[in-house]
């Protein structure tokens, strides 16, 4: 035995299993209780550093702002003396050195009609100073926006990140503030100009850079304007806030409106898909912050990778050392197991010689009285047992073999018993029928068998007998030869049924019994009649693909008590069609999750272009997948008739006739001859000149019989005959009161005939010869359009 099944690798394995489960349930135990503690100082950990960040951006904002509101208080207080102006410029930028530069403008003639104004700038630069006038920038200051806003606006306010030349190229943000006189009762008056005041965005940029580098975390400073000034990911620098929540970041939306507010928010939350470059799904947890009363805003967000990064690091080690223990423990557990396995390693060789049937060698540890002892014993005991065993169940294989070849041999004579494939030719007309039989055992109780009578029709019955196995095969080939026999008597499908009945119940002890469906093709016009003894529907499948099952009424089935009358329903196939019919192993072939195949899944199987061969192989092929490795509960048996004609494409002609007021004398013979006499010459076979006949005929004298709107100015009858292929089409229009015979009930051919109602065997006939029969009504006429079958004779060599 290879070590890989030994009992001490077994031992082993075990051991360092539950090792392992151990070491993983206490690293989860501890995960679970220490996972709270770490989230919450970590988030607090968070929290001090947004906190810690936002206030020094508060200290730099504010101080720009006090700078800034100081020199519009002491420029408004001055006066136009430029050298006072500049000095105090330069004192403003000198004194804080959050400020890079600083502006003043007073517009011309805001102080005194001659007054020529003020325009001063100075910056920082490496050599010292720069100063120029406004104008030397290169630009009128009356005409831009920033100037035109800060005078108009109610109160001071902070721009966008901006660079330009007056700048030196670096980027810097300015807090704008208008600059007034004092007005009367000591309210601000009229604007004389602004001044403004210049931070560096690096600066603001050094504060952020106090926050930990760490990929999980993403500090952002906010604009007045909620734009992102500054942001880990450069390409989001461009976007405002408003944005990114609408360019799909909806769980940043809640930090938004408070930020609009102006209020600190602390939220967890699942980042959904955006532009932000943070991952879809991931669990993250942010804050924000207003700074100050400045408008702008300081959003600190960190993922629950960061948050639980100490964790992680903690549980590694825990894990590391349990790993350590486990292979401690598995080299302890291997030297104990090499003690207990030894003595069944030597019983596993011994079990191994006796297995390949060497009888004669002796086990050792006999003599031991532990469990081993016991083991040894036992097996020793077993031999002879075993070998008397062995000679009784080659005797019980040889018979087994035996029955299975009678079995086999039983089912090929079974098989045989069922008709081969076979195709009926009747003029122009074709015939497939098909069948197959999948027993659920060596032999079955299914059956389907088919006949030719008259030349013109075949008969064809498929059924189940209950049960399955050898005495439902017994009674299969009882009931297939007593349905032939009744078959060659002639009549109906449903007296076929009836007198199998009655030969069935008899001498049945066993009360076996079989669901049949018995049916009869008329090769040349498509009539098809069928009954039922307890049988599954039929399916109908037109060749248009339009498939239904047909209404066939059903009686009880064959075997257990006769029927008074066995129902027939007749109709017809067209060409094309196919008439598919099966047993219950289709529709009740089960998977392994207990679910039918069903009727709507058998419907969804059949295909109108296929043949009856290939239509019996897919409804197989499609059950068997469906019930896939789950056992064959029941026989499957499938019986499908394929119905086709040959077209005639190029023979086409139109004959028209008509009865007009007054009547002739006998108007259907004059109707007859006119229609004779335009068909001449056209070589229509005699059967079709003669049930075209007996259809004028019956149509005719029903409508010149029964209508009652005759005597009118119009014709009484107008008739016109169409031949297109192998179609012979007719089409009645009178001016009748408006009535449809295809309304009245198909008479009971079964019934006796002095039970039937007078009537409605014209319409039968006419039924019963055309392949279509349809009534219409046509402004003031009645229309009915019959078309016969033209089976042209086939062509000889």
């Amino acid at each position: 035995m290879g070590w890989r099944r030994s009992l001490r690798t077994r031992l082993v394995l075990l051991s360092s299993i539950s090792s392992a489960l151990l070491m993983v349930v206490v690293a989860v135990i501890f995960y679970a209780a220490m996972r709270s503690l770490l989230v919450d100082n970590a988030r607090g950990e968070v929290r001090s550093l947004a906190e810690q960040t936002t206030r020094g951006l508060a200290a730099t904002l504010g101080s720009v702002q006090v700078s800034g509101q100081n020199l519009a208080a002491s420029a408004a207080g001055i006066g136009r003396d430029p050298l006072d102006l500049r000095t105090l410029l330069m004192a403003t930028v000198g004194s804080d050195p959050d400020i890079f530069g600083a502006m003043l403008i007073i517009e011309p003639g805001r102080l005194s009609p001659d007054d020529p104004g003020f325009s001063w700038y100075v910056r920082r630069s490496v050599s010292g100073y720069t100063e120029s006038t406004v104008p030397d920038l290169g630009y009128d200051y009356r005409v831009m926006d920033w100037y035109i806003r800060t005078t108009t606006a109610a109160g001071p306010w902070w721009s966008e990140p901006y660079a330009s030349a007056a700048t030196g190229g670096t980027t810097y943000i300015t807090y704008n503030l208008p600059l007034r006189r004092p007005g009367e009762g000591g309210l601000p008056g009229a604007a004389i100009g602004m001044v403004s005041v210049d931070v560096p965005l690096a600066r603001l940029n050094a504060l952020l850079g106090e926050v930990p580098d760490h990929r999980e975390l993403r500090p952002t400073l906010i604009s007045p304007e909620r734009r992102l000034v500054l942001h880990p990911d450069p390409a989001m620098r461009s976007m405002t806030l408003d944005q990114v929540v609408a360019g799909g970041r909806t769980d940043l939306a809640p930090m938004l409106q408070a930020l609009r507010e102006g209020q600190p928010i602390a939220i967890e939350h699942v980042a959904m898909a955006g532009s932000d470059g943070v991952r879809e799904g991931q669990d993250r947890y942010s804050l924000g912050f207003p700074i100050g009363n400045t408008g702008w805003a300081f959003a600190l967000s960190a993922s629950n990778d960061y948050v639980l990064a100490e964790l992680n690091r903690i549980t590694l080690w825990v894990v590391l050392v349990g790993l350590c223990g486990v292979l401690l423990s598995m080299a302890l557990v291997r030297r104990t197991s090499g003690l207990i396995a030894k003595p069944i390693e030597d019983l596993t060789e011994s079990a191994r010689q006796f297995g390949l049937g060497e009888f004669d060698q002796a086990f050792g540890h006999q003599q031991r009285e532990d469990e081993v002892g016991v083991m040894a014993r036992a097996f020793d005991g077993a031999r002879s047992s075993i070998r008397q065993q062995m000679d009784e169940i080659a005797d019980m294989g040889a018979a087994r073999q035996r029955l299975e070849s009678e079995l086999n041999i039983a089912r090929e004579i079974q098989l045989a018993m069922l008709p081969q494939p076979h195709e009926f030719d009747a003029g122009d007309v074709h015939v497939e029928f098909h069948g197959m039989l999948v027993a659920a055992k060596a032999v079955g109780g299914d059956f389907y068998n088919l006949f030719e009578r008259d030349g013109d029709s075949v008969w064809f019955v498929i059924g189940d007998v209950s049960d399955k196995g050898v005495p439902a095969a017994l009674f299969m080939t009882r009931t297939m030869t007593v349905l032939e026999v009744a078959a060659q008597l002639g009549g109906s499908p449903g007296r076929a049924l009836h007198e199998a009945a009655k030969h069935l119940v008899e001498n049945n002890e066993t009360c076996m019994f079989a669901t049949v469906l018995c049916g009869v093709i008329e090769l040349r016009t498509g009539a098809l009649s069928l009954a039922s003894a307890g049988h599954e529907p039929p399916v109908l499948l037109r060749a248009n693909g339009a498939r239904e099952f047909l209404p066939v009424p059903s009686e009880a089935p064959l075997g257990v008590s006769v029927a008074d009358t066995y129902p027939v329903w007749r109709g017809r196939l067209l060409p094309g069609d196919t008439l598919f019919t099966y047993t219950d192993g289709i529709t009740e072939a089960f998977d392994r999750g207990n679910e039918a195949f069903g009727t709507q899944r058998l419907l969804d199987a059949l295909d109108p272009s296929l043949d009856a061969r290939a239509q019996c192989q897919r409804v197989v092929d499609a059950t068997n997948s469906f019930a896939g490795d789950a056992p064959q509960s029941d026989d499957i048996t499938v019986f499908a008739l394929r119905y086709k004609r040959d077209s005639v494409a190029d023979r086409s002609y139109t004959v028209k006739a008509r009865l007009d007021q007054p009547l002739p004398a006998d108007p259907v013979r004059a109707l007859l001859a006119e229609v004779d006499a335009g068909l001449a010459g056209h070589g229509l076979p005699a059967t079709v000149m003669h049930d075209m006949h007996l259809v004028i005929e019956e149509v005719a004298c029903n409508i010149l019989s029964h209508g009652s709107a005759l005597d009118g100015p119009g014709p009484a009858l107008e008739f016109v005959a169409t031949v297109q292929g192998s179609e012979l089409a007719m089409e009645f229009r009178d001016t009748g009161m408006p009535f449809d015979p295809l309304s009245q009930p198909s008479p009971d051919l079964d019934a006796d005939i002095v039970d039937r109602p007078i009537g409605g065997l014209g319409v039968h006939l006419v039924r019963e010869l055309a392949e279509q029969v349809a009534y219409s009504r046509d402004k003031d006429y009645n229309v009915l359009r019959v078309v016969l079958h033209i089976p042209y004779p086939e062509p000889t060599a």
